[in-house]
This record gives C-alpha cells, structure tokens and sequence, in this order.
C-alpha cells in the first residue's frame, strides 16, 4: 500500500502539509517541511517526521504497521528532501552509501553576500566547537570536509547557491559558508544575525515599518532547502534521481529578491 500525503499540526497548532516524493517496498523520500524534526530532539518539544511517518503507516495499513529506519538526517529548520528505508536490507545498504559518499546530494542556498567566483570549492576540514555544544567550527586537527558550489543568481546583498557537499559533517554547509565569508542569509548559529528577512531588507527605498505596524517577515527560518539526490539503488542497481520542490516561504523570498534587488 502507498502511503498517501498527510497533514500535522506544528507546535502553533498551524496545519502542515508533508509531501511524499518516492516510495518503493524498500524506500521513502519525503519532502519535509521547515521547523520539523527529523527524528525526536530533547531540546525542541513537538512532533518529529519519523514518527509521523510511523503513525501514517500505522495509521493506513492497520496495527500491524510498517517499520521506519532513519538514513540521514537534516536540521530542523532546513527544508527539502530525506529518505527512510522500509526495511532493515535497505537501511544496511543505504547508510553504506552515505559513508561511501556515493549519494549525491544538492542543496539551494540563499546567501548574505556572493562568493567572487561564479564556481569553486571549500576544502576546510570540520570539528567541534570546544566552548560550544553543538556547534561547529573549521578546525585544522577536524575531519576533512569538502563542499562543491556553483552560484546562481545574484542580488543586491544576496545571491542564491548551489550547494553540493562531498562529505557529510554536521552543519558542513552552514559552517563551509560562513568561512568562504557569504554565510546563509538566516542563520542564528553561523549566519550575518538575521532571524528574518522582509521587503525592507531587499527594496532599495524602502522604509521600515514601525513597531506598532511591523512587516511581515518573507521566511524566518534557515534559507537551506535539500533540493535533489541522486544514487544508485543498492537493491536494484537503478539509476535514481529525486527533486524536492522549494517551499513556499523559500520560493516568495527568490521570488521578492528577482522583483526588487
């Protein structure tokens, strides 16, 4: 059985919808929204993707439902494309893909300030921040970390990047970024200090709306969506390619930024 499109209600109690992307009798590509957990996290309260994943196949097949494996995982508040094995045989092999780097993936950055070049790559290896949980930094004693990036579009103060990590640390993206000197435009860990962006911050002449009155920010979360994967199915030897469409809040940010900077 497929297991259909599901909606879930965010800690403001919002309506959110989850798009699935592909599904097989050993796999699943969900389109994960932004603010929502991969897995349970002790420091953010509120639901999580697996277990709504869980649920829905509990939900749709009957009691005896279907188990989920988490293959890898994006921060919460990135949006984009994750994959979860339905079976133990193809969560053995993917997480074998991933630690091979034999899964190509893609990310869409928006960013604070542009690179100088329109191509190039990062190769500073990653460790953790010795002062700071869950934090990292580029450290020279760190793993060696590699991130390809080709920019596509610039604007008057942002530009919008392709992301291509070639290995997979935690926050390689973010932490990669800051240190080429173009960090993501949101980013409360590694970023310039926004926690959002509105009309104001991209429309030359623009005025600040008062307190009383304040503008309704564009997107307040990372601006880091997991755009595409591609591998070779370990099970079946095919050819796979998946693209996880932008999110609204992501697409009216590129969309003001095209109109006005």
């Amino acid at each position: 059985m497929q297991l259909k499109p599901f909606t879930y209600r965010n800690n403001e109690q919002r309506k959110v919808s989850v798009s699935l992307l592909y599904e097989s009798e050993h796999l699943l590509a969900v389109n994960k929204p932004p603010g929502l957990p991969v897995i349970a996290d002790r420091l953010q309260a509120g639901p999580n993707l697996r277990d709504l994943l869980q649920a829905q196949y509990e939900r749709q097949q009957g009691s005896e439902g279907q188990a989920i494996w988490v293959v890898h995982r994006i921060d919460a508040d990135t949006s984009g494309l994750v994959l979860f094995a339905r079976t133990a045989e193809m969560h053995r092999e993917m997480s074998l893909l991933f630690e091979h780097n034999q899964v190509h993936k893609t990310y869409l950055a928006v960013t604070a300030g542009a690179p100088e070049t329109d191509e190039g790559e990062i190769d500073l290896p990653i460790g953790k921040h010795s002062g700071q949980k869950r934090l990292m930094r580029i450290d020279p004693r760190g793993k060696p970390s590699l991130t390809r990036y080709r920019v596509l579009e610039r604007f008057r103060h942002f530009a919008c990047l392709e992301m291509m990590p070639q290995s997979g640390r935690t926050h390689q993206i973010r932490v990669h970024l800051q240190a080429l000197g173009c960090p993501l435009a949101i980013d409360p860990r590694y970023g310039s200090g926004n926690i959002s962006i509105d009309i104001s911050q991209i429309k030359a002449g623009a005025v600040h709306r008062s307190e009383r009155h304040p503008e309704r920010a564009l997107i307040s979360r990372l601006t880091l969506h997991a755009s595409r994967v591609a591998f070779k199915d370990p099970l079946s030897g095919r050819e796979i390619a998946l693209e996880a469409p932008l999110p609204k809040d992501l697409a009216g940010l590129l969309q003001a930024l095209r109109k006005w900077s």
